[in-house]
């Protein structure tokens, strides 16, 4: 029993064939990508995770009485 070819195998394409598919893949990647909407740069992120500038960024140890640290 024969098997038909399967005309999207890409044995049967030529060098410029599949070329011409792979140009076709990534130019189709790249008008999505431009086509995402863009939003302005916000001063501040909205997940939260940026640390507000009034925060110090250290950390003080303690002092007893005599002024030796804990």
């Amino acid at each position: 029993m024969a098997y038909a070819s399967d005309p999207t195998d890409p044995s049967h394409l030529t060098p410029e064939q599949r070329l011409d598919e792979v140009a076709a893949i990534l130019a189709t990647g790249v008008r999505r990508l431009l086509s995402l909407p863009t939003s302005p740069r916000q001063e501040s992120s909205s997940n939260c995770l940026e640390v507000p500038g009034a925060l110090p960024l250290h950390v003080s140890r303690t002092v007893n009485t005599a002024g030796e640290r804990i």
